[in-house]
């Protein structure tokens, strides 16, 4: 009997566990598609302010509502919000995030995990194609350019 129920006890705690992890999973995932964009954890100031450490500085409530619709804080003069918006130059937009989402996030920002700098998909092949115009008009500047000036006697 004392076998069946420490059993029991160690399954649901480990799918309690099992369940934190999806969701700091899932929050990690929703993390890089949209808010890499414009915030790091620990990579510094980017479009938005570095979010390391965020849990700690802000109650779960102000986050929530922040990440979700940050309208609303503006809308109520909410002195960190207004304060975010002056000291980066604009205002955090309206995400759609679900309350689900937005709860995985925050899942996700409290672990402390740095994370990884997004680099767009297309980000070399991109490049590459700016090296090479700038190669090529440099090359027909070049030819186009050269005048030929004739020395008369």
């Amino acid at each position: 009997m004392l076998v069946v129920a420490l059993w029991a006890i160690a399954a649901t705690s480990a799918g309690a566990q099992t369940e934190d992890d999806e969701r700091v999973r899932q929050g990690e995932g929703i993390f890089q598609q949209i808010c890499a964009t414009c915030h790091t954890i620990g990579g510094g100031v980017r479009v938005g302010p570095d979010l390391r450490g965020v849990t700690e500085r802000r109650e779960e409530s102000w986050l929530k509502v922040h990440i979700q619709s940050p309208s609303i804080q503006r809308a109520q003069n909410d002195p960190i919000a207004l304060a975010n918006v002056e000291k980066f130059g604009m205002p955090m937009p309206d995400l759609g995030l679900t309350e689900q989402q937005v709860e995985a996030v925050i899942a996700y920002l409290g672990t402390g995990e740095t994370a990884p700098v997004a680099r767009p998909a297309l980000y070399i092949p991109t490049l590459a194609i700016g090296v090479l115009a700038i190669v090529g008009l440099t090359l027909i500047g070049i030819v186009v350019g050269t005048k030929r000036v004739e020395v008369r006697p």
